[in-house]
């Protein structure tokens, strides 16, 4: 039959390993070296558990070997302790406490150390209490200095250290002073330990909350940022950063083909009726682009261009050229302007699906046609393979 005291060392290991394999995930997922530094904290709390009578399974916990072990025990308590306080508050201190509580790191180390003297002298537990006294009062104070300096988190760590420190402060005082032993010492240790992992749990949680509230708003800000920075502000569409990086990367899909797209005579535009109607005949451009099979970005101006992934490219485009007259006539309409916008298109076949330079060069030199021949039309270049600059003595005859 299983005991009571089998089941609460069952229970108590359980705890405060599930506690450090948890701090030492959240490490992992977060970076923060404070849930690193807790989780070797559960982690050594779990070893000096061992030590104590209520769970230890040592038949007598008052040899000089079992006392040397929780010795050592106590002092890693104390030095992880001292690595999570001195990465929390450390920071926030003034210089001389800033330094004492990094010391708490040291001093457990050490203090664990001591054991092996123990084992030799058993007059070195007074030293060691008085160790153990001094740290419980560089912690105190820096958790009232950390309280004072509304560091939130010190709220969390007095709360949860109170009961642990009461008692070590007690049982460090008797026996530095040779008062005796506490009683119930163990029973009181075990349950400070149980209150501090508790309580931290929430401090984590809560930092762990709040951590995933920074990395979203920071997410946010990355991609409002990005979108700053390729969108264009008037007409809501990609601008030309994003065509140039088309031009470069990868292709999202395969291209049929490349546009670009021109308002005619848009100065008169802005000169005639100002430039917030300018504007209203960019966006109501904008708009009807948009809905074209493929990606449309404002380059500049009054000039568009359109990666179109369409099988049927070329009536698509002649059809995007008669549905901006409509769309732009439309807008033009509802402030009662009467005024017919039209554009020009030049455009080029994509036969391996990707734009580059060469094909912006094509595409250009079709506007400019489309411009010269009066505008108001679409003119294809030939595809890319199907051209060849002219030789030079050709070029130089003509």
């Amino acid at each position: 039959m299983v005991e009571m005291s089998d089941m609460v060392a069952g229970g108590y290991y359980a705890s405060t390993a599930l506690f450090g394999i948890c701090g030492a995930g959240f490490a992992l997922a977060t970076r923060d070296r404070l849930y690193a530094y807790f989780a070797l904290h559960a982690l050594a709390v779990g070893v000096l558990a061992l030590t104590f009578p209520p769970v230890s399974p040592a038949a007598d916990a008052i040899a000089p070997w079992h006392i040397a072990c929780r010795i050592a025990a106590e002092g890693l308590v104390v030095a992880t302790i001292g690595l999570g306080l001195s990465h929390l508050l450390a920071p926030r201190l003034p210089g001389l406490l800033a330094t004492a509580i990094r010391c708490v790191f040291p001093i457990g180390l050490m203090a664990s150390a001591s054991a092996l003297w123990f084992l030799f002298s058993v007059e070195t537990s007074f030293i060691y209490a008085l160790a153990m006294l001094a740290v419980i009062v560089i912690i105190v104070i820096t958790l009232v200095v950390g309280l004072a300096r509304g560091c939130r988190e010190a709220l969390w760590i007095a709360i949860a250290l109170a009961p642990l420190l009461s008692v070590g402060a007690i049982a460090a005082a008797m026996d530095g002073f040779e008062l005796g032993s506490m009683p119930n010492y163990a029973e009181g240790m075990l349950i400070g330990f149980a209150f501090e992992l508790v309580c931290i749990s929430g401090l984590l949680a809560v930092r762990f909350n709040r951590t995933l509230r920074e990395r979203d708003a920071a997410m946010a800000e990355a991609v409002a940022a990005r979108n700053a920075s390729e969108i264009d502000p008037l007409t809501g569409i990609a601008n030309r950063r994003v065509f140039e990086a088309g031009l470069h990367a990868a292709p999202e899909q395969f291209y049929t083909a490349l546009a670009i797209v021109d308002c005619d005579h848009f100065k008169r535009i802005n000169d005639q009726f100002g430039h917030a109607t300018g504007d209203l005949v960019l966006k109501a451009i904008a708009r009807r682009l948009a809905c074209a099979p493929g990606k449309a970005m404002r380059i500049g101006g009054e000039e568009f261009a359109v990666f179109l992934t369409a099988p049927d490219w070329q009536r698509e485009f002649d059809s995007l050229r008669e549905a901006i007259a409509c769309q732009t006539r439309r807008a033009l309409d509802e402030m009662q302007i009467s005024h017919q916008v039209t554009v020009s298109i030049g455009a080029v076949e994509l036969p391996n699906g990707r734009p580059t330079q060469q094909a912006l060069m094509l595409a250009d030199k079709a506007l400019y046609q489309a411009k010269r021949l009066g505008r108001n039309r679409m003119e294809i270049h030939p595809p890319m393979h199907a051209y060849a600059p002219p030789r030079a003595a050709i070029a130089c005859a003509a």
